[in-house]
């Protein structure tokens, strides 16, 4: 689904199958194989933002982070944000991505030196369900990368509740339907650490 409309709200349909691949940095971390596919099949299974081509190479290093306001008709979900580098040709490279359970939204302050990054401890004590029809913001940060986005390429965000071959989602029936605004009121977004040209 490209999100192109006006309305302000994207539906999407969580689609279980979407998948970052079977070669991801989930499996290097145990010694498996390692390299993303094209992602456009996945993209194409879920909700997208893409850039207009770029008129000069953009530099982004750094972690990239996610503020998406939210509602679903389920009480949780796992939302997946990836950033892909688009080629001239179509081909989605992924870059990298961020991963949060919607019940452990709730930020706090890191005990540690944290980069300022938003800070998510995950206790029981702050869990919490989605509440039906409010929407809620959710913050969080994607694996740090560098990258030179070509001039003529696009910068696509891509949005889905599941990454299959990777990570325990549960499986509700039938799939909860989830939105993701881009209102005035409720106004999502991603900060791109974008490093100046010389």
């Amino acid at each position: 689904t490209d999100a192109t409309d006006a309305t302000g709200q994207d539906d999407y349909v969580v689609d279980y199958t979407t998948t970052s691949g079977t070669a991801t940095r989930w499996m290097a971390g145990y010694s498996g194989p390692f390299g993303y596919p094209d992602m456009t099949a996945n993209d194409e299974k879920a909700l997208t933002y893409t850039t207009p081509p770029l008129e000069v190479d953009t530099e982004l290093t750094g972690h990239p982070v996610v503020h998406l306001w939210v509602t679903s008709s389920a009480d949780d979900g796992d939302f997946f944000v990836y950033l892909e580098e688009v080629e001239s040709d179509g081909t989605a490279t992924y870059l990298t991505e961020g991963v949060l359970r919607a019940s452990h939204r709730q930020l706090s302050e890191p005990p540690f030196e944290y980069m300022g990054l938003p800070f998510q401890r995950s206790y029981a004590a702050d869990l919490m369900p989605l509440p039906a029809g409010e929407p809620v913001e959710l913050v969080f940060d994607l694996q740090p990368t560098s990258n030179v986005f070509d001039a003529g390429n696009r910068i696509r965000i891509t949005v889905t509740g599941a990454d299959a071959d990777n990570y325990r989602t549960p499986e509700l029936d039938p799939p909860p339907t989830v939105s993701i605004y881009r209102s005035a009121e409720y106004t999502s977004y991603i900060v791109l650490p974008v490093i100046p040209a010389e």
